[in-house]
């Protein structure tokens, strides 16, 4: 592509300015309707030039220079490249994202789990749980070592039990009443504002190269539905997470009501490889990760026939988010033992973090 001084030169027409002899010729400057309306549909085609050549020229603008962006840019171009060895149809490009920690911050707790507890506190005000019972007194006390004595799984269990019986409607409002009301702590902005810019820019480029983008998440995804293709540009029919088997009931009148039953499958850990080929038929090429939680679904990506790709987004920046490795080692032995499995410095890599106005 030209450089864009070239193509403006080229493609701007030159007025010629009017001589002393030529009376009433209409005057070349802003203030003569005729010279306006024959430069504005140029004007409209130089922007558009812009706005079409910048994303060509820089298709990463929050990714910094070095290995991550190279890996990605590189590998992108390979299996795109018909000529390639590593071209990939079209038919198998399919990109799987975690939500939670790869897509958006996931600190200090989960957003899903936030949004459960203050629905389990409108229940026990209700009367509906006893919130002075455990797991319920540990929950609202955020009391993480009481949690864990009584048993992780059984405390998220506990949400299950006590939601069920209630409408799908209801619950997908609850979801989206929280998720506009709710501010972090921290930043004091909108949970939505702290997607990773870096991740929807290359969610964004890898679906220009004709790529089938889902996120694959284990937090429920009756929730995530609530704000996902907002936030994220993800429609719903891509979306997989942890779902609750709903029941048929007829409701008064001869209408149908689907709630909640205390069925629950998970999608973590290994069930993601699972849950992944059960519901798309197809293995990724692209994977990207920030957890344990997600090196199957990593390793399901760069093991298959074609030459894949695997991020593990490392948090490490305390200053712009947060900084910790818990949970991180099988991930961060799959970067140093697999040549297609990289390591994504937070700090490094991103020249910026959110998409809202915090750093």
């Amino acid at each position: 592509m030209k450089p864009a001084s070239t193509v403006f030169t080229a493609t701007l027409p030159v007025e010629r300015q009017p001589t002393p002899n030529q009376r009433g010729a209409p005057r070349c400057d802003e203030r003569n309707p005729t010279v306006r309306r024959r430069l504005l549909p140029l004007a409209l085609i130089v922007l558009a030039a812009l706005a079409n050549c910048a994303p060509a020229n820089n298709p990463l603008p929050s990714w910094n220079d070095g290995s991550s962006r190279t890996a990605i840019t590189d590998w992108l171009a390979a299996v795109t490249d018909p000529a390639s060895t590593d071209f990939i149809p079209v038919a198998d490009r399919l990109a799987v994202f975690d939500n939670d920690g790869a897509c958006w911050c996931e600190r200090p707790q989960y957003p899903s789990t936030l949004f459960q507890i203050e629905l389990a506190r409108s229940l026990a005000a209700a009367g509906r749980i006893d919130g002075d019972e455990m797991p319920w007194r540990a929950w609202f006390a955020d009391d993480r070592d009481a949690l864990r004595t009584y048993g992780m799984g059984d405390a998220y269990g506990a949400f299950i039990e006590a939601f069920a019986g209630m409408g799908v409607e209801a619950y997908a409002d609850s979801s989206s009443a929280f998720i506009a009301r709710e501010r972090h702590p921290r930043f004091g902005v909108p949970l939505t504002d702290l997607y990773y810019q870096p991740m929807i820019e290359l969610k964004d480029l890898l679906e220009a190269h004709d790529f089938e983008v889902w996120i694959v998440t284990a937090a429920e995804q009756d929730f995530v539905r609530s704000f996902i293709t907002e936030a994220f540009g993800i429609p719903l029919d891509r979306l997989l997470g942890s779902w609750v088997t709903p029941v048929y009931n007829e409701a008064p009148g001869g209408g149908v009501e689907l709630v909640r039953s205390n069925r629950q499958t998970s999608n973590g850990n290994i069930h993601k490889p699972e849950n992944i080929f059960a519901r798309m038929g197809r293995r990724p090429v692209f994977s990207a990760g920030n957890s344990d939680n997600d090196e199957p679904m990593n390793r399901y990506a760069v093991t298959g026939p074609h030459r894949g790709l695997a991020i593990w987004v490392h948090h490490d920046d305390a200053e712009r988010e947060y900084a910790y490795d818990r949970g991180t080692e099988d991930i961060a032995e799959l970067c140093r033992t697999h040549p297609v499995a990289h390591e994504v410095s937070m700090k490094q890599a991103w020249g910026k973090i959110f998409t809202g106005a915090t750093p």
